[in-house]
């Protein structure tokens, strides 16, 4: 009992320890920052056997993006770093990218980024929280890769229904098709749109058919901290 009060818990497993990082243990850490896969889906990074480079989604469904990047899959420790982040206002623990910075620079090494832009939050969920963890990513990236962060999507409604209610990939296209709208005065070959969490890529996949549509961007590349990866 005194341990407890002394120490404190890992979100992700839970044990009592005497120093935790981001909310986890040193254990939980390793197992998120070290996850390594055999291979990636070309277009949307889903993790894939060895000798394959397509994911069945991405093979069906009209990708509208260029290509994308996850850091950790959407599961045990990734879903209790997300969680502590959005729900507990755990803001301070976005630095852990400085922990992935190899592997963004290696996404990123020939895509000639322009711009970075990020997915907005309803002004509801703005509102309530005071921040926006997709543009405080966007502001850790912009400062440590020198590329410029500028808003170029909005929303077009105070609210979206939870996108964690819909069951299908279709729910989540028709919530999201009339939620955004995208202005920019500028043009850009290649840009760089930020995210939390890639669930099925609806959200992704229509800003990128917008931000291309209204000739924002010649190619739109996506960087999400987790990827929904248990389908």
């Amino acid at each position: 009992m005194l341990e407890k009060i002394i120490y404190p818990e890992c979100y992700c497993c839970k044990k009592v320890v005497k120093r935790i990082k981001f909310g986890l243990c040193e254990e939980c850490l390793g197992s998120l920052t070290k996850v390594e896969f055999e291979s990636r889906c070309k277009y949307c990074s889903f993790p894939l056997p060895s000798g394959s480079n397509i994911c069945g989604r991405c093979f069906k469904e009209k990708r509208e993006f260029d290509g994308g990047f996850f850091l950790f899959p959407y599961n045990d420790c990734g879903k209790a770093l997300i969680h502590s982040i959005k729900f507990k206002d755990k803001i301070e623990y976005l630095k852990i990218l400085e922990s992935f910075n190899l592997q963004i620079h290696e996404f990123l090494q020939d895509k000639e980024i322009e711009v970075l832009t990020y997915v907005p939050s309803s002004i509801y969920h703005y509102l309530k929280r005071g921040y926006s963890v997709p543009r405080e990513i966007g502001k850790i990236l912009s400062s440590s890769l020198g590329i410029p962060l500028k808003k170029l999507v909005f929303t077009r409604k105070p609210f979206k229904k939870l996108l964690s209610s819909t069951k299908t990939a279709s729910e989540r296209r028709k919530i999201v098709k009339s939620f955004f709208r995208v202005r920019s005065k500028h043009q850009y070959k290649s840009l760089l749109l930020v995210d939390d969490v890639f669930t099925t890529g609806a959200t992704v996949n229509r800003i990128s058919k917008l931000l291309k549509r209204e000739e924002i961007a010649e190619k739109v590349y996506f960087l999400t901290l987790a990827m929904v990866i248990d389908r």
